[in-house]
C-alpha cells in the first residue's frame, strides 16, 4: 500500500501547487474588450487602410491606376498590416489589463492527462470537479486570455492571402490563385475555432460564478 500512498501524496501535492497558483487569477472584461475593439476600432482601421493604400497604389503606379483589382490588392495589405499593428497595441493596452492571469500556467505542475481533463471541463465535455473549481476556473482565464489576443493577431493573417490571390488571378495564373484562395480559407477556419473556444471559456466562467467574492 504504501506504492500507492506514494502516488495519492504525489498527486495531492499537484494540486495543492496548482491550486496555489490559481489565486487571484480573474476575467475582469476580456469579453467587451474584444467585443469593442471589433465593432468600435477594426472597421474604421479597415476602410480607412484600404482606401489609403488603393490612393497610395495608384499615386505610386499610374500605370496601375485604372486596374482596381491591383488596387485592391494594394489596399487590402495595407489594411492587414495596419489591423495586425492596431491589435497588438489594442492587446497592450486593453486586453491585458482586463485579466488578472498571472505569469505562469497554473496546470504546469499537473500531468499531461490531468491537465486535459481540466480542459475538458471547460469545453463541457467531461463531468466538473467541484473540489478544484478555483483552479479550472483560472485555467479558464488563462485559456481566453490567449485566446483574446490570438483573436486580436490572427484575423489579419488571411487578409495577406487576399492581395496574393488577386495578383495570381489578374496575370491568369488561376492555379496559385486559388492556393492562395484555400489557404486564406483554411485560416479562417482556424479562426472560427478560436472564436468557438474563447466563447466556451467565457460560457464555464459565467456557468461556475461564485455569488460572492467571484471570479468575473
Amino acid at each position: 500500500m504504501s506504492g500507492i500512498d506514494d502516488l495519492m501524496a504525489a498527486r495531492n501535492e499537484r494540486w495543492t501547487e496548482a491550486m496555489r497558483r490559481a489565486k487571484g487569477i480573474q476575467d475582469n472584461g476580456l469579453g467587451d474588450a474584444i467585443r469593442t475593439y471589433y465593432t468600435r476600432y477594426f472597421p474604421p482601421i479597415l476602410v480607412v487602410s484600404v482606401a489609403v493604400g488603393s490612393a497610395v497604389g495608384a499615386l505610386a503606379f499610374p500605370d496601375i491606376a485604372h486596374d482596381g483589382r491591383t488596387l485592391a490588392g494594394f489596399g487590402i495589405a495595407l489594411a492587414a498590416l495596419s489591423a495586425l499593428i492596431g491589435g497588438l497595441i489594442y492587446n497592450a493596452k486593453k486586453v491585458v489589463p482586463a485579466a488578472q492571469s498571472g505569469r505562469i500556467d497554473v496546470l504546469i505542475s499537473l500531468e499531461d492527462d490531468e491537465r486535459k481533463h481540466v480542459r475538458r471541463q471547460i469545453a463541457g465535455k467531461a463531468p466538473l470537479d467541484t473540489a478544484h473549481l478555483p483552479l479550472i476556473r483560472a485555467a479558464a482565464v488563462q485559456l481566453r486570455k490567449n485566446l483574446a489576443t490570438a483573436l486580436l493577431v490572427q484575423p489579419m493573417m488571411p487578409l495577406f492571402f487576399v492581395p496574393q490571390a488577386l495578383n495570381f488571378a489578374a496575370h491568369g495564373d488561376s492555379l496559385f490563385g486559388w492556393a492562395m484562395t484555400v489557404g486564406a480559407a483554411v485560416l479562417l477556419t482556424g479562426i472560427g475555432f478560436l472564436i468557438r473556444d474563447f466563447r466556451r471559456a467565457g460560457r464555464f466562467l459565467m456557468n461556475t460564478q461564485q455569488p460572492i467574492g467571484s471570479e468575473s
